[in-house]
């Protein structure tokens, strides 16, 4: 008997979303002041807490860690087994997308030589991407100031950002291994201002500085060459080094440290850099390189993550001050309508009041209408008279003859009459004189002269200048008098 098999069926396999890792360590409730240093040099990965610049404990990968992809669960590793419970991070970084390279800017001002390295950064920014940087000054040469610059791909530290950002975490420094060797290198038992080449284990690659102990560095380099691997080629570069130093500035360097943790490449060393050099080989693990960078100060020139920090606190600080004045915009808007309102409220009930006053008010509105035009009316009235008054002319007139007339003179008859626009303000004056005929006139004719020159404008007739002799009573015997009279016009062409 035949059997047949059960045909195949299709089973559809569900694809297996990339979804991106999640962190499996979380920070713990109570937080702490502990740091914490990670070393990540050329593929290997290295940790330590440290209290008070004390090692607390460390950690080191069992595997290579070559990128972010492989370096976010390493990280979550390292936090679990050293149960970190701090919230700052330092970052020790040598690896291919962190760039060192040296740059001579003109050497007139501080301010000069940093806006030539800003420009060279910007330049390097429009080829490679945003990067971030920071600059170490080394000896100078030919009259130029040189400087170490430190780039990192701004892509690489967003990556590093966020990913501590999701941990609560903060990346408060990024720092190259020559910052820490530099520190080491100052406290060397040599003479200060003796040049030194050190040349440092960095995972897969060689740190090799020349600098002066206690002074600046001349030279730094980093070779892609384990001192395991490849010893020949590091006692290449290292005579390379060597010769460079002494081309390009003039000192001769005797002395060449070794510090890793194997001493593999110290008889290439030797064979290279030839004889009458002193070559001193110091085992060091990562972690001491590590305690070191614990012990810089927090600003140091060649941490990278400063200045954008310092930018991020200072837009931080701006921000809140916008937020602040915003609340504070609308704290004093609210204020301002709930005021608003209470001033519509009462307005609306002093309506109500005077809507309740309104036959009152308007009785009073009545009373001061009628009282308004009666004060017109007399207001007119008084400006009737005051406009068709005529002037005090004649008072004035006499005031003014009463001042000048001579004592021998006595005004007997006084008259002032307005004529019209067109005849004007004529007068006519009449007196007598105590004195004979000769002496009546002259004292006529002097005062005559003294009106014409009035400024009252006097203009006499002629035909009014006699003298008459007036006759004495019969049976007096009193002194003679002499009779006279005067005619004219005041203020001619004048208008009342």
């Amino acid at each position: 008997m035949r059997t047949l098999a059960p045909e195949p069926t299709s089973v559809t396999v569900p694809e297996v979303a990339n979804l991106p890792y999640e962190p499996l360590w979380h920070a713990p409730a109570k937080r702490s002041d502990d740091d914490l240093v990670i070393g990540w040099l050329y593929g290997t990965l290295y940790a330590a807490v440290f209290v008070r610049q004390k090692l607390k404990a460390s950690w080191s990968a069992s595997t290579p860690v070559r990128n972010l992809e492989e370096f976010e669960p390493a990280f979550d590793e390292l936090l679990t087994k050293l149960d970190y419970t701090g919230t700052e991070i330092t970052l020790l970084l040598e690896n291919e997308p962190f760039i060192h390279q040296m740059e001579q800017a003109p050497g007139s001002s501080d301010t000069l030589a940093e806006s030539y390295l800003k420009a060279r950064v910007i330049r390097h920014e429009k080829e490679h991407g945003k990067v971030l940087w920071a600059s170490q000054q080394s000896v100078s040469t030919k009259q130029e100031r040189t400087y170490i610059l430190h780039l990192l791909p701004g892509d690489f530290y967003d990556k590093l950002h966020r990913m501590m950002g999701r941990r609560r975490l903060v990346l408060a420094r990024i720092l190259p291994l020559i910052a820490p060797i530099q520190r080491e290198l100052n406290r060397f038992p040599i003479t200060k201002g003796r040049p030194v080449l050190v040349a440092v284990e960095s995972g897969k690659a060689t740190v090799i500085l020349v600098a002066q102990v206690g002074g600046q560095i001349l030279i730094s380099r980093t070779i892609l060459a384990s001192w395991s691997a490849d010893p020949a080629r590091i006692g290449l570069e290292i005579n390379r080094s060597l010769l460079y130093a002494n081309q390009q500035f003039g000192v001769p360097v005797e002395r060449i440290w070794l510090l890793g943790e194997t001493n593999q490449s110290t008889a290439e060393v030797s064979a290279k850099c030839g004889v009458g050099k002193q070559i001193t080989v110091l085992p060091t693990t990562p972690i001491e390189w590590l305690q070191s960078v614990a012990k810089l100060p927090a600003v140091h020139p060649a941490n990278l993550v400063a200045g954008y920090l310092r930018l991020k606190r200072k837009s931080l600080y701006l921000r809140t001050l916008i937020m602040t004045v915003c609340w504070l915009a609308f704290a004093l808007l609210g204020l301002e309508l709930w005021n608003s309102s209470r001033e519509w409220e009462a307005q609306q009930q002093s309506y109500e009041e005077l809507g309740q006053r309104l036959p009152v008010l308007t009785a009073e509105r009545d009373q001061l209408v009628v009282r308004n035009q009666e004060v017109a009316r007399q207001r007119d009235f008084i400006r009737q008279l005051t406009d068709e008054r005529l002037p005090a002319v004649p008072g004035r007139f006499l005031g003014w003859l009463a001042g000048t007339i001579p004592a021998e003179m006595r005004l007997t008859d006084f008259s002032v009459k307005w004529n019209g626009p067109t005849g004007g303000w004529s007068f006519r004056v009449e007196g007598s004189i105590e004195a004979d005929e000769e002496t009546s006139r002259e004292i006529v004719f002097a005062w005559r002269r003294q009106l014409q020159k009035s400024p009252l404008q006097i203009t006499l007739m002629d035909t009014a200048r006699a003298v008459i002799t007036a006759p004495l009573p019969p049976g007096s015997s009193g002194p003679v008098e002499q009779r006279f009279n005067l005619e004219g016009t005041l203020l001619e062409n004048a208008t009342p």
